[in-house]
């Protein structure tokens, strides 16, 4: 599973942003794509494993999505490889 090395920091919007809370979801619009994807929905080569740059890829098309454009997740940091978040069942 140790296929890379590095550190990145995923933030829930851009510095000028306002994060938006959603009561229909229970959770702020990022925490609750960020969750789905972690289950799953960002797997997105089916592989059972999710990696950094597919949650990102994941919560950086379904944030704006659901904020009508005015919430965009930022991504930063370096990486060697692919940092797996999660490996599912």
């Amino acid at each position: 599973i140790a296929k890379g090395k590095g550190r990145v920091i995923l933030t829930a919007s851009g510095p000028n942003e306002v994060s938006v809370e959603d009561d229909g979801l229970k959770h702020g619009v990022f925490t609750y794509f960020l969750l789905e994807g972690l289950r799953g929905m960002a797997d997105m080569d089916r592989d059972g494993v999710i990696t950094v740059d597919e949650i990102y890829g994941y919560v950086s098309k379904k944030v704006p999505q659901a904020t009508g454009q005015e919430q965009h997740p930022v991504k930063k940091g370096t990486v060697e490889g692919q940092l797996i978040m999660e490996v599912l069942d």
